[in-house]
């Protein structure tokens, strides 16, 4: 579950033009890295490389610590965990509308923002062209969640359909779909 809510949130990262001076591009790749912290303070990190359009479309591709991943037309999620053989397709019940979270942002200091929105509160950092390049929140099972991206590269038109897709081996477990 923990997946699917990061994973909608950046799905709808690049759904609009602009708000209070950040930046949403047609289509871009990053490199990203992910924190996740408990309340016991334990930590789990992630890193991969993630693709996203402006509409609902993306793939987060792990490669540390499992290799994994997840794709979405934005009303399907499709997880691809390589280590366990096995593909899980989720429908997507709650839409995240980013608009919705900028309009709502105020700047904080600097290249800070925060917003409110549906009972949770983001903070996000733009880089100097005003780019997402973090955003950080508290989840579901009160974890904290940190995600980097870095070595960002946009585009004025979305990613290949191809590049966007997670295939899988045929031998591999199916859940869902």
């Amino acid at each position: 579950m923990r997946y699917l809510l990061i994973l909608t949130f950046f799905s709808m990262l690049l759904s609009g033009e602009s708000a209070r001076g950040i930046v949403l591009p047609a289509g871009m790749e990053a490199v990203f890295l992910q924190k996740v912290t408990n309340a016991r303070k334990k930590v789990i990190r992630y890193s991969g490389k993630v693709w996203m359009d402006s509409g609902a479309r993306f793939k987060w591709s792990y490669l540390k610590p499992t290799r994994k991943e997840v794709c979405s037309d934005g009303k399907r999620v499709v997880v691809v965990d390589h280590d366990l053989e096995q593909v899980s397709f989720y429908r997507m019940d709650k839409g995240f509308d980013l608009g919705a979270v900028l309009k709502r942002a105020r700047p904080y200091k600097g290249n800070l923002y925060t917003a409110r929105y549906q009972g949770r509160t983001y903070t996000l950092e733009v880089d100097g062209r005003g780019l997402i390049d973090q955003i950080a929140y508290r989840d579901d099972m009160d974890n904290v969640v940190n995600i980097r991206l870095e070595k960002i590269k946009t585009f004025s038109r979305p990613p290949a359909a191809k590049k966007m897709r997670c295939p899988y081996p045929k031998t591999y477990d199916v859940i869902g779909g």
